[in-house]
């Protein structure tokens, strides 16, 4: 047990050694992939649809000191298995492509950010259909807006991690009977933790 504290001891001094040698800032481009749990907004929740995991990879470009921009792409799902609904007892995922604006002091060693921006999903949907119990599949674009907050602290002067929590919409019209569409947002919020890179 002490051979473990004192190499943890060692690693983070050699960490915060590296960090004194290596100054922040100048680097403009950044990487960021990030794993975390995605919650169904409340018309998926109606639905009975519980929380899923999700996966977003970022690219975002500093623009002079507090800004910056960028596009990711981030997929995501959820299952619902409660029969007594329009569109429950199925499971849901998507893939969409987010683009933010971003707000963040560029050359921190621990950065707070928030960034914004609209989306674009492909939704994949099987359900158990309300008139015949069959199984029933649906597929179409959703659109949407993200707004992001997070937190950043560099390990070293190019390498990070992180943590960021998103609130998203994905607004889908589909078609639940003959001739009779609904609208539904297949958003929600998302919790992760994020690992990237400078350069």
């Amino acid at each position: 047990m002490k051979r473990r504290i004192i190499l943890i001891f060692c690693v983070l001094f050699v960490a915060s050694a590296v960090q004194a040698a290596e100054p922040f800032g100048g680097k403009r481009n950044y990487m960021t992939f990030s794993l975390g749990g995605y919650w169904p907004s409340g018309d998926l929740d109606d639905e009975g649809y519980k929380a899923g995991p999700d996966f977003n990879y970022s690219y975002m470009r500093s623009i002079q000191t507090w800004f910056g921009f960028g596009a990711g792409a981030h997929t995501y799902g959820a299952g619902s298995n409660t029969t007594a609904a329009a569109i429950g007892d199925g499971d849901f995922g998507s893939l969409g492509i987010e683009m933010m604006f971003y707000v963040q002091p560029n050359h921190w060693q621990i950065q707070p950010y928030f960034g914004i921006g609209p989306a674009i999903y492909y939704n994949f949907l099987e359900f158990e259909a309300d008139l015949d119990e069959d199984r029933a599949d649906e597929s179409g674009v959703g659109l949407g807006w993200v707004l992001k907050l997070g937190l950043r602290a560099f390990l070293t002067e190019r390498f990070f991690g992180g943590m960021s929590l998103k609130g998203f919409s994905n607004y889908w019209d589909l078609e639940i009977d003959s001739g009779r569409d609904e609208t539904y947002d297949f958003g929600g919020s998302v919790l992760a933790f994020e690992l990237g890179f400078t350069f």
